[in-house]
């Protein structure tokens, strides 16, 4: 089955609670939901059932899509360099549901500063209105919906020594301890717990600059970059 989007994907996630429908993120900000229950048999291809509004979507990349904790099984919250979060409901996809702006607390150390969105990770059993974004600036982002009053919600880890030398590709909470979560950017890992704002562990710099990671599935302390 061939996809068949306006614009060219940078992201894409299947429904876990429905396995025909899918949304992705276009490299031109706009979000598309596909069902392939409604595709073209004989051609083999899917076009989007429902796509974004362009003025109402992000001004950059879409670089992250996660299916979200809810009733309804259609929530969606997506991220870009554009400096925004953005939630969704894709039954409705003409404007999003709710948006932030990454930025960071003008009190705190690092001042205020935008920050792009290149990799988000979400597990709702580390708590349903809990993400972690990583960001082009090197930082990592952590939204919790619940504290909003306070600076949107939005709190960065470590600006400073810790940060990543380049964009983060890739965060992702370990499966077996949510506290726990990996990024992979420049040429170096990084573990990170919620309960400290600097990295716990660092890899050693590699010759090549790294693009990804991933924690084993089945053994706790184990990780994987590339």
């Amino acid at each position: 089955m061939e996809l068949m989007p306006a614009s060219p994907l940078t992201c894409l996630r299947y429904n876990p609670k429905s396995t025909d429908t899918l949304v992705g993120g276009s490299y031109n900000g706009l979000i598309s939901f596909f069902d392939l229950r409604k595709s073209n048999a004989s051609k083999k291809q899917c076009r989007p059932f429902d796509t974004s509004i362009i003025e109402k979507s992000h001004h950059d990349p879409v670089y992250d899509i996660f299916w979200i904790s809810s009733k309804t099984g259609n929530q969606c919250a997506s991220v870009s360099t554009d400096g925004q979060m953005m939630w969704w409901d894709t039954r409705k996809l003409g404007e999003p549901t709710d948006v932030i702006k990454l930025v960071t607390d003008p009190k705190s150390e690092a001042g205020d500063i935008t920050l792009g969105g290149c990799a988000m990770a979400y597990n709702s059993e580390a708590g349903p209105t809990k993400y972690l974004v990583g960001t082009e600036q090197g930082m990592v982002a952590s939204v919790n919906l619940r504290n909003r009053k306070t600076n949107n919600g939005v709190s960065a880890c470590d600006s400073h020594a810790g940060r990543h030398h380049g964009p983060i590709h890739s965060v992702q909470r370990n499966p077996h301890h949510p506290k726990f979560f990996l990024t992979v950017g420049d040429w170096t890992a990084r573990i990170w717990t919620e309960d400290l704002r600097t990295p716990i562990m660092t890899s050693q710099y590699h010759d090549s600059y790294l693009t990804g990671g991933c924690w084993s599935p089945t053994r706790p302390g184990v990780f994987f970059c590339d």
